[in-house]
């Protein structure tokens, strides 16, 4: 039976704190039309060291093309290398898709280890080239699909955003959930995305490219109808709602917390800005605690109103954003929120602004949570990018230079050594400020204990400046290699 092999590469330590990883939700969305039509298989680099095994396991001689994903940064060496392993096992295309690939389609198909790149969603475009690759028939001329011809990129006629509520469901049953069954403040989470898409024109945000600065949402009704399938057919108390700004309609978004309170399931929720906030009274905040909301992610992203509204171009005051955040201390409700630092012309100053306000807010109560303070790196895509290229800025020119590119490092630095020194130990500390570990079921008793007896410590080298020497980064840098090869990343 022709058969469709999709792998999920690793992701460095970003699940290094969970106890299991996320879904690999992007191959299961591009997979939904056409796993319909022939046999899909999915391979995880990130659940176990054998990952190997499984995938020469997965190809066979019906094998149509084995396709891959990656965000920008370390995920990138993974797909290559999980690229590298396939061609050894099948001459069938290697297909690229995922948030890299689609914003810098022409660059990724001109990889030795890429035939074609799906740019953009995924469902309609994948399934179309499949078809057509098990057929044998010709492949070009599909929309948002780059091929490469003669050893040289071919574009494609654009795609058009899909119809998020014509497509079918998305395919679950292609992979073992219990494999990626997390828990939340003692609840078990099941991802789910309602709504793809935002309006908001952040200058650092790739979806302005990826999703066209368009929000395209699934009526209320049919995201309910959808989790009460779930729900039947898998066990979890809590919703893990990716989209990636919740309450742009807000009357759709009370009506799916209203439609989970009535299925007794709480939620946690991807993405909230300031300003949607700032429409909301306290009765819907009263509303979200009523409903079993347990977390919400702000971004402030930035304690100086030069940064947010200059270099950011992002909606609303500094002044609103404290109050927005500042209206959810004493409830139950966890508040993630997210910082960006080292951006373009923002000086030493400015980012020490961003910091205090960072720990400013984890002083308003226990239910405040920041990830770290996280080192800007230009996306493809962006507003900031292109900018920063038209100025001159040289970026990587193929693919195994981009892997290098993530939050902990600063690429933007280079000129001013102490200045990418001093981001580079600040926000390795940052990410021991707060008690987040103990919100999840993840690490072992020892690993808590360690993270939480570090956190004074973290106070006081954030606070004082007083970075040198920082051992513990080295220490931190052992675990995850540790947890890192455990887990088959």
């Amino acid at each position: 039976m022709k058969n469709l092999v999709l792998v999920q590469p690793g992701i460095g330590d970003m699940d290094m704190f969970r106890d299991k990883p996320t879904p690999p939700l992007g191959l299961l969305c591009a997979a939904s039309v056409i796993c319909r039509e022939i046999e899909v298989r999915v391979v995880d680099q990130r659940l176990d060291s054998g990952w190997r095994a499984r995938l020469a396991a997965a190809i066979d001689g019906e094998t149509v093309a084995v396709g891959l994903t990656a965000m920008t940064g370390q995920m990138i060496f993974h797909a290559l290398e999980a690229a590298g392993e396939a061609r050894r096992h099948t001459p069938a295309p290697l297909i690229w898709g995922g948030i890299h690939a689609s914003l810098l389609p022409a660059q990724t198909v001109a990889h030795e280890f890429a035939d074609y790149v799906v740019e953009g969603e995924g469902e309609a475009a994948l399934a179309e080239l499949t078809r057509r690759l098990a057929s044998g028939a010709d492949t070009s001329g599909i929309p948002g699909v780059w091929r490469k011809k003669e050893g040289k990129a071919e574009a494609p006629p654009q795609a058009s955003l899909l119809d998020v509520e014509a497509l079918p469901p998305v395919p679950y049953h292609l992979v073992d959930m219990e494999k990626y069954a997390q828990t939340y403040k003692g609840g078990k989470i099941f991802f789910y995305q309602s709504s793809r898409g935002c309006p908001c024109r952040c200058a650092y945000c790739y979806n302005r490219t990826f999703s066209r600065g368009r929000l395209r949402a699934k009526s209320a009704e049919l995201a309910l109808k959808e989790i009460k399938d779930l729900r039947a057919r898998y066990d979890f108390s809590l919703v893990y709602l990716l989209d990636d700004n919740f309450f742009i309609d807000q009357r759709r978004a009370m009506a799916i917390l209203a439609g989970l309170k009535a299925m007794g399931l709480g939620c946690v929720l991807q993405g909230v800005d300031i300003e949607t906030l700032a429409r909301m009274q306290d009765a819907d905040l009263d509303f979200l605690e009523e409903s079993g909301v347990v977390r919400i992610t702000i971004g402030v992203e930035s304690g100086v109103d030069r940064v947010r509204r200059d270099i950011m171009n992002k909606g609303g005051s500094l002044e609103l954003a404290r109050r927005q955040v500042a209206r959810f201390s004493g409830r139950k409700i966890v508040v993630f929120c997210s910082f960006i630092v080292g951006l373009p012309t923002e000086t030493r100053e400015e980012i020490r602004a961003t910091m205090d306000l960072g720990m400013e807010i984890l002083k308003l109560g226990d239910n405040f949570r920041i990830a770290q303070f996280y080192i800007f790196s230009p996306y493809p895509g962006t507003e900031l990018f292109s900018g920063l290229e038209k100025d001159g800025v040289l970026f990587p020119k193929k693919l195994e230079e981009w892997g290098e590119y993530e939050w902990d490092y600063s690429h933007m630095h280079e000129n001013s050594p102490q200045l990418k020194d001093f981001l580079e130990r600040a926000c390795f500390v940052s990410k021991f400020l707060d008690r987040k570990m103990d919100d999840y079921g993840a690490g072992s008793g020892a690993l808590r204990i360690l993270y939480n007896l570090y956190r004074p410590f973290a106070w006081f080298r954030l606070k004082s400046g007083f970075l040198k020497p920082l051992p513990e980064r080295w220490c931190y840098g052992v675990l995850k290699n540790i947890f890192a090869g455990s887990s088959g990343h």
